[in-house]
């Protein structure tokens, strides 16, 4: 058996290799041609790279074992580059600087690209050991980080023949993840007319301090949404009668984060000051009945800002605020064979003004593609009811725990070998490029692993040298019982 120095020295040279190329997302080229010339010194010499700049190879079965049925091992080749403040760095022309630390591995004041830098060194290492396996088909790809377009671009024929694949895209060695969320990117737009403001007094108000968090992994946990709870503030203003003008909106930064912060700039007359402010705290006090145990941060303001020039015509003033009270944030349903994973939840991601449109983005996750599809049919008549219009794209796939998986146990049977306890059974309700091959092929046995890899997309990222050494042990040991 392989011991961990050595895996680990093995392991630093192909990592080490992967660092001098830069490959930020949109700009794999420099690290695509690297992958191919590796790949070649290693032997490989089926190798291909697409249009796009996808990599793949057939690697030859060793001898005795032609027969067994091909394997798919897959990871992605670009890296989200972030440096701490100060940092002298360039993400498409610095190389990653490496510091090895004890057992850590971490970069130099900038992200490590772990994140999926992992899968090839580890990959190649694994091809210089002798070890019996089946023949294998590897696959890295481009643009996982931004908009999967290595998945999307890849040729079907690359897994209509794979039996199984192991994605090596995971964050956590004790963890052995079966399934992964589809989803879709839904934006309303709305193109705004302004009128004069009708008042003489006017008030911000804002929501912030929530929690937020990756609208996958936290979506379950109880958490409040800042334009949701904006937008609450606003009906309830409207419930009491108060007249306002709505000037500006605006929370959020990114479709996959749930908002922390959001406010609203509102045209109100002098008189209606105090009952604002006493709107709003009731409206605290309803949130904190509902969101108190959870969002302890949460503070609901209240300033006087400047007279706005113009504000939101009231058709536009009242449609905002229809449409952002009966988008529904959260989980709207919870798997009943996983009990902690959503079986479809939805985020309001962003809201802003641009150019006298007013946008609003919904983010929606699904563990099945029926589930997603449900969900979109109901969109457009949000659309149609409020006169937003609506922009639907191209649901992502997602990937359906395969029963009866043959992968499964032997992988999990590895993973006990190697660290005497039990491995975590897991689906993630975020997405996976798997889900892309899931959908060109239904029948493939798939499993995603990694190793123990923290900070991820910061300039802390960090990975545990001897998960890598475990990881390895473990995936080449399964691949010797892959055999039917």
């Amino acid at each position: 058996m392989l011991k961990n120095d050595e895996i680990i020295t093995g392991f630093l040279k192909e990592f080490a290799g992967l660092a001098k190329h830069p490959r930020p997302s949109h700009h794999e080229k420099e690290i695509s041609d690297y992958i191919v010339s590796r790949l070649h010194e290693l032997g490989v010499q089926d190798v291909v790279q697409d249009e796009v700049y996808n990599v793949i190879a057939n690697v030859p079965a060793t001898v005795g074992c032609e027969n067994w049925p091909l394997t798919l091992l897959q990871g992605h080749m670009d890296m989200v580059c972030v440096a701490k403040p100060g940092v002298d760095y360039n993400p498409k022309t610095s190389e990653i600087k490496l510091i090895v630390e004890g057992n850590v591995l971490r970069a130099d004041g900038t992200s490590l690209g772990a994140d999926d830098g992992v899968a090839e060194a580890m990959i190649f290492y694994v091809l210089q050991q002798d070890i019996s396996h089946g023949p294998l088909r590897l696959i890295f790809t481009v643009d996982e980080e931004v908009g999967m377009t290595g998945a999307t671009h890849l040729d079907p024929k690359y897994v209509a023949d794979v039996k199984y694949v192991i994605n090596c895209d995971s964050e956590d060695i004790n963890i052995i993840c079966v399934s992964s969320a589809g989803s879709v990117h839904t934006d309303f737009r709305r193109t705004l007319q302004w009128q004069a403001p009708h008042s003489s007094k006017a008030v911000e108000i804002t929501v912030k301090g929530l929690r937020g968090g990756h609208s996958g992994e936290t979506i379950n946990e109880g958490k409040a949404n800042a334009i949701s709870a904006l937008a609450r503030i606003l009906l309830h203003l409207q419930q009491a009668g108060i007249g306002y003008g709505l000037a500006s909106i605006e929370g959020g930064v990114a479709a996959n984060a749930i908002p922390a912060d959001a406010s609203a700039v509102i045209n109100i007359m002098t008189a209606d000051v105090a009952r604002v402010q006493d709107v709003v705290m009731r409206a605290k006090s309803e949130f904190d009945l509902i969101y108190g145990d959870v969002e302890r941060g949460a503070a609901f303001v209240v300033s006087e800002v400047p007279v706005p020039s113009r504000v939101f015509s009231d058709n536009d003033a009242k449609a905002v605020v229809q449409l952002l009270n009966i988008l529904h944030f959260g989980v709207f349903a919870m798997n009943q064979i996983l009990p902690k994973l959503p079986d479809l939840s939805a985020n309001i991601g962003t809201i802003h003004v641009k150019e006298n449109v007013l946008g609003i983005h919904y983010f929606a996750r699904g563990s099945a593609d029926a589930r997603v599809r449900d969900l979109t049919m109901t969109l457009p008549v949000f659309a149609e009811l409020t006169g937003f219009d609506v922009d639907i794209a191209t649901p992502a796939p997602a990937w359906t725990r395969k029963e009866g998986s043959t992968l499964l146990p032997l992988i999990a049977e590895e993973y006990r070998n190697e660290n005497k306890k039990e491995p975590q059974i897991e689906a993630i309700h975020g997405g996976l490029e798997t889900g892309y091959f899931y959908a060109m092929n239904d029948k493939l046995d798939i499993v995603s692993i990694g190793p123990a890899t923290h900070d991820i997309h910061s300039p802390n990222e960090w990975v545990e040298l001897d998960s890598i050494a475990s990881l390895t042990r473990i995936l080449m040991n399964t691949l010797e019982k892959l055999k039917a």
